[in-house]
């Protein structure tokens, strides 16, 4: 009798273990689908990131070339302006 008592004791001392190893099983689990969705959306946001990074490049050299033309432009009117003074005045 002794003896089965002491099999059902061991038996439910594993039985427990077992238990509480399926609880961490279950929750490295949850953690690993955690990790994986934050990944996931690392990735997005880093594409997101580099999209707006190109834009702001195109902007940029768009931004250089307008300015370029607007300083070109004002010099030619003031070249004329230097011409036809110089016509009226000699």
């Amino acid at each position: 009798m002794m003896i089965w008592k002491r099999e059902i004791q061991q038996a439910s001392s594993a039985l427990l273990t077992m238990q509480d190893l399926s609880v961490l099983v279950i929750d490295q689990g949850t953690i690993i689908d955690r990790i994986d969705y934050n990944i996931q959306n690392v990735a997005t946001t880093v594409e997101q990131g580099l999209k707006q990074l190109q834009k702001a490049e195109r902007t940029q050299k768009q931004g250089g070339m307008v300015m370029c033309a607007s300083v070109l432009v004002i010099m030619c009117f003031v070249m004329l302006e230097l011409l036809i003074l110089k016509e009226i005045i000699f």
